[in-house]
């Protein structure tokens, strides 16, 4: 083979192999965004219907695949919650962390997360929260997430003591624990079929910490209460 041969011959692999690449990344690329649309789907379904009666048949009717290309994705239907879990929670500390940057004080963060925490439950049907625990490998999770959950919650609420928001000496820690525990009673015993979640937590949170706030924090947060209480009204 000639020299003009070789060079022709090496361009040729060189080319094959580049285009060769790109179908890869565009499949992979393909890949990721079914993964993505799968979850924020299927998360949609579990919020307004429960976990147990969204069927994996479903979802795989839903997006014109097989049930095996779904397994191959998501080992089981607990996978699956746990990686929509995952993925949602990712979202949620990206916001957080906007809230923090746009914030002017640690009680504006405090109260922002509040609302943003509302507003992920209140269209979520009751079942939801039931469903949760029939699924060991979620349930570890989501307790460990509750950990990271506080800390964070814990880290704004030092924030708010140092700046006079919020009264010292109080183990909020305990009192993030016992807030945890209240959750679980209600979920367990179902009131949620009497009162919404979102109506619970809010009375729930608004009345355990307004009375952990100094005259200060008392200030904003009776302000953003009236707030939304005139929202409510239009």
């Amino acid at each position: 083979m000639g020299i003009q041969a070789e060079f022709f011959c090496s361009q040729y692999v060189s080319k094959l192999t580049f285009f060769n690449c790109l179908n890869v990344e565009k499949k992979i690329d393909s890949q990721s965004q079914l993964r993505k649309s799968i979850l924020e789907y299927a998360w949609t379904e579990f919020c307004r219907i429960g976990i147990k009666k969204v069927k994996v048949d479903d979802l795989s009717a839903h997006f014109s695949i097989s049930k095996r290309t779904l397994y191959e994705m998501f080992e089981d239907k607990e996978h699956l919650v746990l990686a929509c879990f995952i993925h949602m929670f990712d979202h949620t500390r990206e916001k957080v962390q906007q809230v923090r940057a746009e914030s002017k004080n640690s009680f504006e963060v405090y109260i922002r997360m509040f609302i943003l925490r509302m507003n992920e439950i209140e269209n979520v049907n009751p079942v939801f929260f039931v469903d949760l625990f029939k699924y060991p490998k979620l349930t570890a999770f989501l307790n460990q997430n509750t950990q990271e959950r506080n800390d964070i919650v814990l880290n704004v609420i030092s924030q708010c003591v140092e700046e006079g928001f919020m009264i010292p000496n109080l183990n909020y820690r305990m009192l993030l624990e016992m807030m945890d525990f209240e959750m679980l009673n209600i979920i367990k015993f179902e009131l949620f079929k009497k009162y919404s979640m979102a109506e619970i937590l809010n009375s729930l949170q608004v009345i355990t910490f307004r009375g952990c706030c100094t005259a200060k924090g008392l200030q904003l947060i009776d302000s953003y209460l009236m707030r939304e209480h005139n929202k409510n009204l239009k």
